[in-house]
């Protein structure tokens, strides 16, 4: 069997997206399958190679696709430059799938997959949230021989628009639990290493928004007046104009002082500034798509440190997280997010089983145990 992975993201790029793409394929090759990564040949400011710089084995081909690119001049173009690339990578695709029709074609971009839902091409549709107008995928939907959902509640809405529930496998996403592993240094020395704080450090790792998205990072900073100044909370991965939002917001409640925050950071880094923490929290707010529709890395990266979990209860995350290897609090409740937080500092004990718990749980979250079963699932 041969998968040509085919998404409109730039290789390597500073987004989850691609780290989880790059991850597929190395996982798929992992399971014996032959794959090839296609991409747009996109301006890139990052000029490593993409496996240099997620630090993966050079396995399997990268094709990069011409395309019309005229994304670096959105801010003259306005979303039209986006539709231009877009629908020029799809058609670029298609055109040279129309001659791979003996491969299974697996991708996360509608755009390619509905110009393949005319041809003859098998294609496996991994999808990531439900969209805003629905009958544009009925047909993507109806043709995908299979479709990967990363939540049950992806998986419901689809089957909801007439689709038959047996070509649907719920597959949330994952972590490599090696890289974690390799990250032996304890606690309080990753601090001195990385220049954080001593006090106890409460972090929020990832991107800062998600589509323009607030991601419960506001939420987080209101608390810091209800929490002693020997708490710090740790923002890491946000952007530049991102981080000066959130410094303003920090500075006109008074707690600039007991934050500190970081951009951008490779892989290598994350996993320091992860396994540095006290405490690890997820604080999305109760928007439906963080509520039904996302399997965040960073939820699987958490429970691979070692650190105790707070989480906003949503039903998303409730499907990988529980009582016993995470603290829940109410999505957009300072105060609820205020008591977690105090209940982890003051309870060594507590923080302790939480995150042995998370730590056996994410053993099932692997990028090879995802694509084993993906496999499994699409080969029947």
């Amino acid at each position: 069997m041969k998968i040509i992975y085919i998404t409109n993201n730039r290789m390597p790029s500073e987004k989850a997206h691609s780290f989880q793409v790059i991850k597929m394929c190395e996982s798929f090759f992992n399971a014996g399958i032959k794959i090839e990564l296609w991409v747009p040949k996109r301006f890139n400011a990052i000029k490593e190679d993409p496996f240099i710089y997620y630090n993966i084995r050079p396995v399997f081909k990268i094709i990069k696709i011409p395309v019309i690119d005229p994304i670096p001049l959105e801010i003259i173009f306005g979303h039209v430059a986006n539709l231009i690339e877009s629908l020029t990578f799809a058609l670029s695709g298609y055109w040279r799938l129309r001659k791979n029709k003996e491969c299974s074609v697996y991708s996360r971009d509608q755009f390619i997959l509905w110009f393949l839902s005319f041809s003859k091409n098998r294609f496996i549709y991994e999808i990531h949230s439900f969209p805003g107008k629905p009958f544009f995928y009925d047909r993507i939907w109806k043709k995908a021989d299979k479709i990967i959902a990363i939540t049950a509640a992806l998986k419901q809405k689809i089957v909801e628009r007439g689709i038959d529930g047996g070509k649907i496998l719920v597959a949330p996403d994952a972590v490599d639990l090696a890289a974690f592993d390799a990250v032996k240094t304890d606690k309080e020395e990753l601090k001195m290493e990385l220049g954080l704080p001593k006090e106890f450090l409460v972090g929020y790792v990832g991107r800062f928004k998600t589509l323009g998205m607030e991601k419960g990072i506001k939420n987080m900073i209101e608390v810091l007046p209800m929490l002693g100044s020997d708490i710090k909370m740790v923002f890491v991965g946000g952007e530049e104009q991102e981080i000066k939002e959130y410094k303003m917001l920090a500075g006109r409640l008074n707690v600039l002082p007991q934050c500190v925050f970081i951009g951008y950071q490779s892989y290598s880094k994350i996993i320091k500034y992860t396994k540095a923490m006290d405490a690890v929290v997820i604080p999305f707010p109760n928007k439906l798509h963080y509520a039904y529709y996302a399997s965040p890395l960073k939820l699987f990266e958490y429970m691979a440190s070692g650190r105790p979990i707070i989480s906003s209860d949503l039903p998303a995350l409730r499907e990988v997280l529980n009582d016993k290897n995470a603290l829940f609090f109410k999505p957009e409740d300072a105060a609820g997010l205020a008591r977690a937080i105090k209940m982890i500092k003051s309870s060594q004990m507590l923080g302790y089983h939480l995150s042995r718990q998370a730590l056996a749980d994410v053993k099932e979250y692997t990028w090879d145990n995802r694509a084993k079963n993906i496999l499994n699932f699409i080969q029947q």
